[in-house]
């Protein structure tokens, strides 16, 4: 633990603890109490501890043992991300699991319904789960479960993220809901999930790409991105129509966060360069999506 103490910044430990609370608040004042089911790798930790209920007479209670679930089930993805995005980003996401899995297990489950509509609750439910695991995210680190995954077929396509990857998994989870519970039930959790991950990749920044089109009369600022973000850049030169003066115009993809680092340090190298941006660009070819680190 002291290894990860050193990882992690205030912000980063105030982004994992808030929002490791704001999600397990969500789901356990809101989600569970009107019968309905997580997506991802929680999702299938719902479905055991139903499982260890139904066959094996085990109560719980208000407590919500899916917590407990999550975090062995995370075991395994945790050992595979080591690998591909190293120990620093292990540290992190096991601080985020373990956080994940104790206010899972500790906020208790609502004993009254807060709304009496399954709608309502999906949306607000939704929402608060949504901005939570947006939240973890950020700090980076990974919730874990759906997360890790998406994060790592990230590296390799392009097109796909986080809620993507996500969605994809859920097919099984709420194919099962259908058939052991009903259908309305199913779909109420279907939609619930959704919002979630609708939510998530407008939170998490990494999932917005943007295109940066850099207007400058001063040379050498692509050297700031490639050092700060090592993006590529393409450039040429141009003149300005109006006093035909000599302008250098750089091209860029970068995502959302390494933006807002680089608008600050190029009108800090040059207060009169004209930046234009382009929101959520679809990019093909040798383009890497990244953990922020």
């Amino acid at each position: 633990m002291s290894y990860c103490r050193l990882l992690l910044t205030p912000r980063m430990t105030l982004l994992i603890v808030i929002g490791s609370l704001i999600y397990s608040v969500g789901l356990n004042q809101f989600i569970v109490p009107v019968g309905l089911y997580n997506g991802g790798f929680l999702g299938i930790a719902q479905l055991i501890r139903h499982f260890m209920e139904s066959w094996f007479g085990i109560s719980f209670g208000n407590t919500n043992i899916a917590g407990i679930l999550y975090f062995i089930l995370n075991i395994p993805l945790l050992a595979v991300s080591v690998k591909r995005f190293g120990k620093e980003f292990l540290a992190k996401t096991i601080y985020c699991v373990c956080w994940y899995s104790l206010f899972l297990t500790v906020v208790p489950i609502a004993d009254h319904l807060l709304v009496d509509e399954h709608l309502t609750a999906c949306v607000a439910g939704g929402v608060i789960c949504g901005i939570g695991a947006g939240m973890t995210l950020l700090s980076g680190g990974s919730g874990g479960g759906e997360e890790i995954l998406g994060l790592l077929l990230m590296q390799k396509h392009s097109n796909l993220s986080v809620g993507k990857v996500s969605a994809m998994l859920n097919i099984f989870i709420f194919g099962t809901c259908a058939v052991i519970f009903s259908i309305s039930q199913a779909i109420y959790s279907v939609l619930f999930t959704g919002i979630v991950y609708y939510v998530l990749d407008k939170v998490h920044f990494q999932n917005i790409m943007l295109t940066m089109l850099i207007i400058t009369k001063k040379q050498g600022l692509e050297k700031i991105i490639f050092e700060k973000v090592n993006r590529g850049v393409t450039k040429w030169n141009a003149y300005g129509a109006y006093r035909n003066e000599e302008r250098e115009i750089l091209m860029t993809v970068v995502s959302k966060s390494e933006f807002l680092q680089l608008r600050r340090l190029l009108l800090a190298a040059d207060p009169e360069v004209f930046i234009i941006i382009e929101e959520n660009v679809f990019v093909v070819g040798n383009f890497q999506k990244r953990v922020n680190q």
